[in-house]
């Protein structure tokens, strides 16, 4: 067996944290769990994060920033708007689903994911309407409609599409951005 390494990063506690949610659920979340996963002692944990609440509260803005954050950097980053617009079921069918799955199921048990739960949703849906307006002319009002559809399709797709390959998602994706297309639809 290879020697330990003195420390191992705060990313690694909760990159293993997202792992056990994905693969055991909430329940996994604690010290003991989360110190027989990475081979390290308690004190280890303790020195990064103190106890188990500020574990889960940082996991949580992890999540956030690795499945929102990261996102909305890479979306921008595209050239112009219609690339951007392009870029967002393409990115978004890479996210790990069983990830976004498990996180919701959390929620229902913990005030702080479910409080996560609701700004990141939030967030998202103002992203996407920002680029619709942007890209279609639409006015907020009617880009806040069709984004939250498409979030909609999104969180749906995570559920019915379990297993399914980013490819497979992406063309979902992409078949609902079609569908509620402003130029698709008399009603806009």
């Amino acid at each position: 067996m290879p020697p330990k390494s003195k420390r191992i990063s705060r990313d690694t506690w909760l990159q293993t944290g997202l792992m056990l949610l994905k693969t055991e659920g909430p329940t996994a979340l604690t010290v003991d769990r989360l110190c027989k996963e990475v081979d390290r002692s308690k004190g280890s944990f303790y020195f990064h994060f103190g106890s188990i609440d500020p574990y889960k509260e940082t996991l949580l803005l992890y999540w956030e920033v690795q499945h929102t954050q990261m996102v909305e950097d890479y979306v921008a980053s595209q050239p112009d708007p219609q690339a951007q617009r392009i870029a967002v079921p393409i990115i978004a069918a890479e996210l790990d689903d069983g990830v976004e799955r498990s996180i919701r199921v959390w929620a229902h048990t913990e005030p702080p994911a479910r409080q996560l739960i609701a700004r990141v949703d939030a967030r998202r849906i103002g992203f996407v309407a920002q680029l619709i307006a942007k890209t279609d002319g639409l006015e907020l009002t009617k880009a806040r409609e069709l984004a939250t559809i498409e979030y909609a399709a999104f969180l749906g797709f995570q559920h019915l599409m379990s297993g399914s390959t980013a490819e497979q998602r992406q063309s979902m994706f992409q078949r609902v951005l079609r569908l509620i297309s402003p130029n698709n639809s008399k009603d806009t």
